[in-house]
């Protein structure tokens, strides 16, 4: 599931530079949402992300790229640690 986010990375930049009419016009709007939700989301889920440890750098890009399958498995373990 994780890896089905690539569709939208490759699809969407796909869309703008071969497509034209609307199909270019989706692939910019879908690009461009992608990312501005996926910011979005490291700046909501930092503190997370901060609590599970490791690169802030690392963290950046798996949420770039995959989102939410990158952070809420790290939110859901946080959630059920017992300490």
């Amino acid at each position: 599931m994780k890896y089905s986010v690539w569709a939208i990375w490759l699809g969407a930049p796909a869309a703008m530079l071969l497509g034209s009419g609307w199909v270019a016009t989706a692939g910019g709007v879908v690009f461009w949402l992608t990312l501005l939700a996926h910011v979005v989301e490291f700046v909501v889920k930092r503190p997370v992300m901060e609590a599970a440890g490791g690169s802030m750098g690392h963290h950046f890009v798996q949420t770039m790229i995959y989102g939410l399958f990158h952070w809420k498995p790290l939110e859901d373990a946080q959630a059920s640690d017992p300490a």
